[in-house]
Parts: C-alpha cells; sequence; structure tokens
C-alpha cells in the first residue's frame, strides 16, 4: 500500500477525555450485506477504542452517529470501527494504552488504510465513508488528504464521504464543508445525482481557530465538498485560540511524551522541549541571520512562533549532523563579527531580536486575554458534547442519503 503518513500531536490530555468506553468483544463481520451500497469505517476517539476492540458494537462517540445509521439503512449500509491504541501516553483521565498520541494515531492510520483496502479489493462497486472524532478524526483527515491527493488504497470516486468531528487537524477558520465556505449541504456522491443528499444541511456554525495541531490549511484535494469539518465555539481539539503558538508548541511535545507517572512525565517533556528549542534555534541560525563583511542582521523568513512549532511537529526532520556543524560555525561567524564590530553590528541585532521576542508574545496574545479564554470556560463538555448538543444528527442524515442514492446508482 502507497501513501503511509506519520500524523502529529493533537489534544492535550485534559481535554482528550470521551463519551463511552470502548467495545471489548471480539471482532465479528459486519452484518449487512457482504457488498452493499456504502460501507462506513468508524475512528473512534481517545480511550474509545483499543487494538482488539470489536469492529461493529456501537460504542463511543461514534457509536451515537453509526448505531442510528445502520438502523435506519440495514440492508444498504455496513459498518466497521477500526481498533488501535487511541492513547495518550497513559496520561491520567485519558484510558487507552501507553503509547505516545503520535504513535497511536499513525497505528490508526495504517490500519483506516488496510481497512479501507480491503473493502475496496473484496466489494470493488461499494463506496465508502470515513468518520472520525477527537484523536480518530485526525486519522480520518490524513486519510482523505492522501486519498484526496490521489496516493490512497481507494480511489477518490469511491469515497462518498468524510465526517470530521473535533478534529485536531482542522484548518484555522475551516468551514463546514471543508473548503468551501458557505456551502452546508456535501456534493453528492460520485456517480449520483444527489437527490437525497442534496435534502440534507450541516448547519453549524463555524467555530475560530483552529485545531490544536495545526497552523496552515489542510488540502483534501478531489474529495472536496465531500469532507465535513464539524467543530463546535470552545471545544479546544478543533478550535484552539488564533494566537496560541505556544498551546500548539505544547501540544506537540505532549503528544510524544511518555506520561505513564509525573517523573518520567517530566523527564520526557523536559527533554523534548530541549530538543525542540534546540532544532529551532539551529534553523533560527541557518536561514535568519545575514552576515556580511563587518555586519549581522536578524532577518527572519519565518517567526520564532513558527520555528518552535516546526521544531515541534514529527514531520519535520531533526537537524542532522551536518546542519548542526554548520550552524556552530555560522554562529560562530556571527559572534566573530559582533565582536570585531561592536558598535554598529549589536544594536541592530539586538532590535531584530527584541522585535522578534515581542512577536512572539503578540503570536500568543490570546494566552493571556481573559475574553478569549471565557470561550474555553468548559472545555471537557464542549469536547465531549458532540452527541448530548444534537451535532451528530445531521451526520446520522447525510449518511443514511448517500446510502440510498449510492443504492439507486448501483448496477
Amino acid at each position: 500500500m502507497t501513501g503511509r503518513r506519520v500524523l502529529t500531536a493533537a489534544i492535550l490530555a485534559t481535554f482528550a477525555g470521551s463519551l463511552c468506553t470502548p467495545g471489548t468483544g471480539a471482532a465479528q463481520p459486519p452484518t449487512a450485506p457482504s457488498c452493499p451500497a456504502l460501507w462506513v469505517l468508524g475512528v473512534q476517539g481517545t480511550s474509545e477504542s483499543s487494538p482488539g476492540a470489536s469492529e461493529t458494537a456501537d460504542s463511543g462517540m461514534l457509536g451515537h452517529l453509526l448505531g442510528p445509521v445502520a438502523a435506519d439503512a440495514p440492508n444498504l449500509v455496513a459498518r466497521t470501527y477500526i481498533g488501535y491504541p487511541a492513547s495518550f501516553g497513559g496520561a491520567p483521565g485519558t484510558g487507552g494504552g501507553s503509547d505516545p498520541y503520535t504513535v497511536s494515531a499513525n497505528i490508526g492510520l495504517n490500519a483506516l488504510l488496510d481497512a479501507s483496502e480491503d473493502v475496496a479489493a473484496n466489494c470493488p462497486a461499494t463506496s465508502q465513508a470515513v468518520v472520525g472524532y477527537s484523536q480518530g478524526a485526525q486519522i480520518a483527515s490524513g486519510f482523505a488528504q492522501i486519498v484526496g491527493a490521489g496516493g490512497g488504497p481507494v480511489a477518490p470516486e469511491r469515497v462518498a464521504a468524510v465526517a470530521l468531528y473535533s478534529d485536531p487537524d482542522r484548518a484555522p477558520g475551516s468551514p463546514v464543508i471543508a473548503g468551501r465556505p458557505g456551502q452546508l449541504t456535501p456534493d453528492p456522491a460520485p456517480g449520483t445525482a444527489g437527490a437525497a443528499v442534496s435534502q440534507i444541511s450541516l448547519s453549524t456554525a463555524v467555530a475560530s481557530g483552529g485545531g490544536i495541531a495545526t497552523t496552515s490549511g489542510v488540502d483534501f484535494g478531489s474529495l472536496t465538498g465531500r469532507v465535513a469539518d464539524i467543530c463546535v465555539e470552545g471545544d479546544l481539539s478543533c478550535a484552539a485560540p488564533d494566537r496560541a503558538a505556544l498551546l500548539r508548541v505544547a501540544a506537540q511535545l505532549a503528544a510524544h511524551a511518555d506520561l505513564r507517572d509525573p517523573i518520567a512525565a517530566i523527564s520526557s517533556v523536559q527533554t523534548l522541549l530541549s530538543g525542540a528549542l534546540g532544532d529551532a534555534w539551529t534553523t533560527v541560525v541557518l536561514n535568519d541571520f545575514h552576515v556580511g563583511p563587518g555586519s549581522v542582521a536578524y532577518v527572519p523568513a519565518a517567526s520564532l512562533a513558527q520555528r518552535l512549532t516546526d521544531a515541534a511537529d514529527s514531520r519535520t526532520p531533526a537537524p542532522g549532523p551536518n546542519e548542526t556543524a554548520a550552524a556552530d560555525a555560522r554562529w560562530a561567524q556571527i559572534t566573530a563579527t559582533v565582536a570585531a564590530n561592536p558598535l554598529t553590528t549589536l544594536p541592530p541585532l539586538a532590535a531584530g531580536l527584541s522585535a522578534a521576542w515581542g512577536q512572539l508574545v503578540t503570536d500568543n496574545a490570546d494566552l493571556i486575554d481573559p475574553s478569549v479564554w471565557l470561550r474555553y470556560s468548559d472545555i471537557p463538555a464542549r469536547h465531549t458534547g458532540y452527541a448530548a448538543n444534537g451535532q451528530l444528527a445531521s451526520g446520522v442524515a447525510w449518511l443514511t442519503a448517500l446510502a440510498h442514492d449510492l443504492s439507486g446508482s448501483q448496477q
């Protein structure tokens, strides 16, 4: 299989919890027809799954969605829950195993890709849908990006829908239909007229901010129009404040940490923080200082906040020995230049670095703004309230409508 992707950090442990415990029964084959019109792959959130979790037990957040879909269209839909660690490094209150978040999410992504490949091989005429919540939404987002770029195990035209609930990878300000501002009705499934889907409206307000794991856009390629990005205001997993770069750095670090006990947590986070700052500094030295005859200038190609965030992202390769050596040599050159011409080089250099530090503070201003945090005063309830608040109901209607449209289009 092609297109494997390593996912990076997401929600902090304090809001990585979920509504229900995962199913524990042995995996069973779907009870729907072997090759239905629509096969839905569900990826549960942190603590809601495990490698041996039941493939069909309607538990956790997604049980409130896929259970009703199966009941509404029993002869048209099959469903499979993806078993994976669903862990957050053993952090208290998150359940699951002891795997760091990034390890857990990558295992989940590969399991999802494998399941999709199996469905495509065994039921080539069946369309697929993928639904994810929280950590599962980030996994589903990774799947959609791979498939949308043409690199997945299933052709994009065989993916009828991707529904993301509380996605840590949500692009800042992402509309309800990702990439389609103002659109509330998903595009029809390829090959259908979309009569039933045309009656669906995913009417929910667009949350401010973006996912805790990203500061940039997300491209779903040819799946754009069929990806729903559902996020409620106040859910810090998918709607972190715009100016909270250090919060995202903390999430990146926590996602790599071993949090099984306080001593291990302190040690691992301290080690990771030192490593992240070291990597960021290497990048800054190599890219953001200009050295000329008798002059040194700090001219950043990216802000310090972005450098820190990038350095904490596991998708960013760590500096190698050659880069580290080059940075050391460049800093020695900077030091020598300043020492030789302190009166002309030091003031502008200090001013540039001071301005950069001020910008770093500005980039994180939302972390100290009480009015911003009023929107996040009930973080756990916002993160775990998608079923209770009715946010899943439109997803039930959407998937059911897709099944009816697809059943009319099958040969």
